[in-house]
């Protein structure tokens, strides 16, 4: 047995000749390296979600609210990629531009970021690209030449999302409430709930008596801080591609900025947890 060492554990011959830059251009490493790190964070996501997903469904909010926690980090570090990433000039970018794009390669096709939309709750297969010319449907999924790529992701969109599995346990907490309780097991999450005036009602009660309900309350803070950094995500993409490509077509022929405009607006009006930004309505409103 070849003895332990910190490259051994770490895989680190593997993990840094991966960085295989197809042009000569001194910029390539870092746009190679950014988009590498995002999906090795991204794993990550991926397992903390699935993690307080079950914490949830076993009734331990506090756990879930930990482990929460630790993905609203993940969220800020790979916002702050962003501020890393816009160092790159639009001239350092033209240099190798093509050879990213090259057959229509884009992070629109990023596996693991559409996972995590999904786990998240943005549930939505069809998007919309408005072109300027037309606007063209695109099913997320479907877009996938490659049927296990596309069994992947269909078997995730059917998976209860974070907000599925909170849903759940309020239902349990509050019988009286009227919450129909959601099962992990044996139903199809596809389509994404439509708000409740019930649901609305049980965190109206939380966030009004927040010393009898506070790990509640402060499981609902934390979807609210998931949901934050979300539309934060999206928001900085949308500047870092302004800054480096202007209104160009996207990477991979993408409609670009065009594109990351509508959905940086969508994050604004479709929320994922809509009885949760309701309830900060009524508290200013006085209901």
């Amino acid at each position: 047995m070849s003895e332990n060492t910190y490259s051994s554990y770490l895989h680190l011959d593997t993990l840094l000749s991966a960085q295989d830059c197809a042009t000569d251009a001194d910029s390539e490493l870092l746009f190679l390296t950014i988009h590498q790190a995002k999906e090795l964070w991204f794993k990550l996501m991926i397992h903390e979600l699935e993690g307080a997903r079950r914490a949830l469904y076993a009734g331990d909010e506090l756990r879930a609210y930990k482990i929460l926690s630790r993905v609203h980090q993940i969220q800020l570090v790979q916002i702050r990629t962003w501020d890393v990433l816009s160092t790159l000039s639009p001239t350092e970018f033209q240099v190798f531009r093509e050879s990213v794009g090259r057959d229509g390669a884009s992070g629109f096709q990023s596996i693991q970021n559409r996972e995590i939309e999904f786990l998240l709750g943005e549930k939505r297969r069809i998007r919309s690209f408005d072109t300027g010319e037309s606007v063209r449907q695109v099913d997320v999924i479907a877009m996938h030449k490659d049927p296990l790529v596309q069994e992947r992701l269909t078997r995730r969109c059917a998976e209860p999302s974070i907000y599925d599995a909170t849903l759940n346990l309020l239902a349990q907490r509050f019988p009286d409430a009227g919450i129909a309780p959601r099962p992990a097991q044996g139903r199809d999450y596809t389509d994404s709930m439509a708000d409740d005036p019930r649901v609305f009602a049980v965190w109206k009660r939380i966030y009004d008596d927040q010393d009898a309900h506070m790990s509640l309350f402060q499981l609902g803070e934390r979807l609210i801080d998931l949901e934050d950094a979300f539309r934060r995500w999206r928001f900085r993409h949308l500047t870092t591609v302004a800054r480096v490509i202007g209104r160009s077509t996207g990477t991979g022929g993408s409609a670009g900025l065009r594109y990351l405009q509508q959905t940086a607006i969508e994050g604004m009006e479709d929320f994922l947890y809509p009885e949760l930004w309701q309830v900060r309505n009524a508290i200013f409103e006085g209901q």
